[in-house]
């Protein structure tokens, strides 16, 4: 009989080694498992049931992009403009019924004129965040360097209507005219003709003081951008530290003009993807969640635990792709309409229930003069698309894709919903990614993005906010265009030259109805979909609820401190902490 071989006779012992170890990390697998830890159901931590506001602790939020600038005078998205909220004060504010309220100013303005003089009396106290009170010297500097071509600022069109801000601008003249200090405490501004939207134009972060010694020092040692990296402002919080990219600290600012209780220390995160941030959230680490990822929205939404800690608000915005019409092919008004029809929109519905409505025009909801039977508006209607492809000369389609710039997973995610739509068509994407900085500084140059994911939040509760900047042919410039599909349309500047002057309600609706009439139907932007914003925050953060201006308005927020830790089996029994 034949031996067999070691190595065969071991076999066996290795067979049942090996089904062992198989086991044994079968066993071990399914007690780790059986014993995770679970995601936390309900919020993780409570407050102190303080009964009145109390200062102190650190507020962490975070965004899922980076921060452009902390220079008031340049920014213009909505993580800059959140930033800059805590940083600095304006002459102006909203209260959180949408009314206009004095900040700075002592009072709302004494008008005069037939409403083109407006004079301003500022409060006793107000300081700078390096201890210097702040002058009406101070706002007129201030705006004189927002206004200058120099400069560049995309605030620049918000203003031109005070006498002799054209000339300034374009460096014919040393000073403006129209902004006349009377003494330290008081300032006037005249207008060149009635504008109904100028005092919305001064409560915006554009409109925001400097202190001139800090930006002359800044500007002359570091550079002229510096002054967006070490921000002096006169706002609740002061600057602190960024490490760009990663995240901003603030302290609160001891002399502000409005004291009463807040946090001592605000940390903005930047970057955090709405998977990571709402994990972290649920986890107690973040103290205030702005649109959460989709599983965990929907959680919250479901939630029971949750409930008195959540709001979701219709959001003053709209969201589009761009169309650029200086570039082939959509200097071609038909093939604009033809992606604006191509659109199947209740896709990105179904793909984001309840976080999304379907746009079909520039103005939101909430917005006079909207008109959900607009005869013009966009919508889905593939018969109609292919018509306008032949009328543009392209009843076969494009022969080269077009070029579409994104910024990040939402905007691909998007692209990619559409791309099946564009191609019945005969239109092929090809996805340029981006990042947010580099978006903002190449899309506002002309000839540059063929086309681009985009949108809009209201500056301020008016029809114009959504039509003049964004489509008004002033608003395009060299650089830092507002206007990023660089329309022109002659008729659309008249109609909104006249809205904006125009003091009578109803015939200045009926003005802006107009301009969404043609907006919609020339199609510089093909319209995707209205916002539905979720906020969701910790039991122990007090003094939050969504703002109807400002999109992240965390200034006026306390917390309960100290925080208390709760278990989770109270959730599991339906009990409420």
């Amino acid at each position: 009989m034949r031996s067999t071989p070691k190595t065969e006779r071991r076999r066996p012992a290795r067979w049942l080694s090996g089904g062992i170890a198989v086991l044994v990390a079968a066993l071990l697998l399914g007690w780790v498992v059986t014993h995770f830890p679970k995601a936390p159901i309900g919020p993780r931590f409570v407050g102190a049931e303080h009964q009145s506001p109390q200062s102190g602790g650190t507020l962490v939020f975070s965004a899922g992009s980076n921060i452009h600038t902390l220079d008031p005078h340049f920014a213009y998205d909505t993580l800059s403009t959140a930033a800059c909220r805590l940083l600095y004060d304006g002459l102006l504010d909203y209260d959180y019924d949408g009314n206009m309220i004095p900040s700075l100013a002592a009072a709302l303005p004494r008008v005069s004129d037939a409403g083109r003089a407006f004079r301003f009396e500022l409060r006793d106290g107000i300081k700078f965040h390096n201890g210097r009170e702040i002058t009406a010297h101070d706002i007129s500097w201030s705006l004189h360097r927002l206004l200058s071509e120099a400069t560049g600022s995309p605030g620049y069109p918000f203003y031109k209507s005070i006498v002799g801000a054209p000339a300034y601008h374009r460096g014919e003249a040393e000073r403006i005219e129209g902004i006349r200090v009377i003494d330290d405490k008081t300032l006037e501004f005249q207008l060149d003709e009635a504008d109904q939207t100028f005092l919305n134009a001064l409560a915006m972060p554009f409109a925001y003081p400097l202190a001139k010694e800090h930006v002359e020092k800044l500007e002359a040692t570091e550079g002229p951008d510096a002054v967006g990296r070490h921000p002096v402002g006169a706002g609740p919080f002061a600057f602190s530290r960024w490490e760009r990219g990663v995240q901003v600290e603030l302290d609160r600012f001891d002399d502000y003009w409005a004291p009463r209780a807040r946090v001592d220390r605000m940390v903005f995160l930047e970057n955090i993807s709405p998977d990571v941030a709402s994990a972290r959230f649920r986890n107690g680490d973040l103290d205030v969640i702005h649109r959460p990822s989709k599983v965990n929205r929907l959680f919250i939404r479901e939630s029971k635990a949750w409930a008195p800690y959540r709001a979701e608000v219709p959001s003053p915005a709209v969201y589009a792709i761009g169309l650029n019409c200086e570039l082939p092919p959509f200097d071609n008004v038909h093939v604009r309409r033809a992606v604006a029809f191509a659109i199947d929109r209740s896709k990105l519905e179904r793909l984001n229930p309840g976080e999304v409505l379907a746009a079909s025009q520039v103005l939101p909801p909430m917005l006079a003069p909207y008109d959900p039977d607009l005869p013009t508006r966009q919508r889905f209607d593939l018969a109609r698309a292919k018509e306008e492809m032949r009328l543009a000369g392209f009843p076969d389609g494009l022969s080269e894709p077009i070029t579409l710039w994104v910024r990040g997973e939402g905007d691909v995610r998007g692209a990619q919903l559409f791309q099946q739509d564009l191609k019945e068509i005969g239109i092929e994407i090809e996805l340029k990614m981006v990042s947010f900085a580099t978006y903002l500084k190449e899309t506002g140059k002309p000839r540059v993005a063929q086309a681009a994911f985009t949108g809009w939040h209201q500056d301020f509760p008016d029809p114009s906010n959504f039509m003049d900047i964004l489509f008004h042919s002033r608003s395009i410039h060299p650089v830092n265009s507002e206007n990023r599909s660089f329309y022109r349309n002659p008729k659309l500047d008249a109609i909104l030259d006249s809205a904006r002057a125009e003091v009578d309600r109803e015939k200045r609706l009926a003005l802006y109805a107009e301009a969404n009439a043609i907006l919609a139907d020339d199609a510089p932007w093909a319209f995707i979909s209205y916002a539905v914003d979720m906020f969701a925050w910790q039991p122990y953060v007090k003094g939050f609820r969504p703002h109807p201006v400002w999109l992240n308005e965390y200034r006026n927020i306390w917390l309960d401190l100290p925080r208390r830790r709760v278990s989770q089996a109270i959730y599991e029994e339906g009990v409420a902490p």
